[in-house]
C-alpha cells in the first residue's frame, strides 16, 4: 500500500513538473518570437501612433519612451508573477512531499499533503487553460491568480477592456473553474 501512495506522489510530481516546463517553454517561445505582423503592430505603436509633434514639426520620442517601458514593465509583470507562482507551488509540493514520506507522520497528516498536492495541480491545470482561452480571445498575455478563498483574479494585458470581453472572460472562467461571477475580479495592466 505505502508502495502505491509513493508511486503516485512521483507520478504526480512528475507530471506537475512536466507542466510546469511546457508553460515555461511555452512562454519563452511566444516572448520571443514575432511575426512581421506583430513587428508591425509594435513598430506602429510605438514609433508612429504615440509620438507627439512639436511646433517645429519635429516628433517627441518621450512619449514613445513612456510607452517602450510601459510595454516592458508589462511583460516583466506577467512573467514575473507566472515565474513566482510557478515557484511557491514548487516549495508547497515540496513540503507536501516530505511530509508524505515522513515515516512519523500521521496517516491523516499524510492523507491532508497528497489532497493539498492534487489541489495544487488541480489549480495550475485551471489556470493554464483559463490563460490559454483567454489569449485565444486576443490578449496578448493574461494571468490567473486563484484565491484561498475561492475568488479569482484576472490579470490581462491590454489598454482598455470592453464589456464584451469583458463577459468573455467571465464565461471562460465560471466554465473552466466552476466559480461564481461575483468571485471573479478582472484588471487590466498595460
Amino acid at each position: 500500500m505505502k508502495f502505491l501512495k509513493r508511486k503516485q506522489i512521483i507520478v504526480l510530481s512528475l507530471v506537475l513538473m512536466l507542466v510546469i516546463a511546457g508553460y515555461l517553454q511555452y512562454s519563452y517561445n511566444k516572448s520571443s518570437q514575432f511575426s512581421e505582423e506583430d513587428s508591425a503592430q509594435i513598430g506602429d505603436a510605438v514609433y508612429v501612433d504615440n509620438q507627439d509633434v512639436t511646433g517645429d514639426g519635429t516628433a517627441s520620442v518621450d512619449d514613445s519612451e513612456k510607452t517602450v517601458t510601459a510595454s516592458k514593465e508589462a511583460n516583466s509583470y506577467f512573467a514575473q508573477t507566472k515565474m513566482d507562482r510557478d515557484v511557491v507551488r514548487g516549495k508547497d509540493i515540496e513540503i507536501m512531499k516530505s511530509i508524505t514520506d515522513d515515516q512519523s507522520a500521521t496517516k491523516e497528516a499524510k492523507a491532508e499533503a497528497q489532497a493539498k498536492m492534487m489541489k495544487i495541480v488541480e489549480t495550475s491545470q485551471k489556470e493554464l487553460n483559463i490563460e490559454n482561452l483567454i489569449k485565444g480571445k486576443g490578449f496578448s498575455d493574461v494571468v490567473a491568480l486563484f484565491g484561498d478563498d475561492g475568488s479569482v483574479d484576472i490579470v490581462v494585458k491590454a489598454p482598455a477592456i470592453s464589456k464584451q470581453q469583458t463577459a468573455q472572460i467571465v464565461d471562460i472562467v465560471t466554465r473552466q473553474a466552476n466559480i461564481p461571477m461575483e468571485k471573479i475580479v478582472i484588471k487590466k495592466y498595460f
